[in-house]
């Protein structure tokens, strides 16, 4: 799937997911950084502690740590939550677009059917009153469908320059297979 064939609304609704994805990441990186280094402090200071005064300093200090720490925990929660509905709506969206394209190969493939019964020149009267084609009809649409559709592929093939380079290539082999 190439980025060309998302509509336009939804590779920017896509964009912009992904751009939220990237901040969401990094917010939590930068947090779970932060609690690790709270948490290493946290030790420290309740193993280097050997006093009262510097044990009721520690204990203020511990606890706005951990203050800050539970800061840090809600925000990574939010922040996981954020992400988790990025996914589900990046989902919905990439389930919208398959049925968008499915929808838009079966019109394709309806032109095509038109276009083909049009340039065949079917005749109305063919038509039964149920508004299918009668069986003979029918075989002789598909075939004239088939032989167009030939038609098209060989003039495909004449045109491209491979076909027009070994031109006299075949020129040449067609006078030497004369006697």
């Amino acid at each position: 799937m190439s980025d060309t064939d998302i509509p336009g609304r939804v590779q920017a609704e896509l964009t912009r997911l992904r751009a939220e994805r990237q901040v969401f990441t990094a917010e939590q990186d930068r947090l779970k950084a932060k609690l690790a280094d709270t948490e290493h402090e946290l030790r420290e200071a309740t193993a280097g502690a050997s006093n009262e005064g510097e044990s009721a300093e520690m204990n203020q200090k511990l606890s706005s740590q951990q203050e800050e720490l539970d800061v840090a925990k809600a925000r990574l929660h939010a922040l996981e939550a954020e992400v988790l509905l990025a996914h589900q709506q990046r989902d919905s969206l990439r389930a919208e677009l398959k049925t968008c394209r499915e929808e838009r190969d079966k019109l394709r493939l309806a032109l095509l059917d038109a276009e083909l019964v049009v340039s065949a020149g079917v005749v109305d009267a063919d038509i039964l009153p149920g508004g299918e084609p009668s069986a003979d009809r029918q075989r002789l649409l598909n075939a004239e469908r088939l032989a167009a559709e030939m038609a098209r592929e060989l003039d495909a093939t004449r045109r491209t320059v491979s076909w027009r380079v070994t031109a006299p290539l075949r020129i040449v082999r067609k006078k030497m297979d004369r006697p």
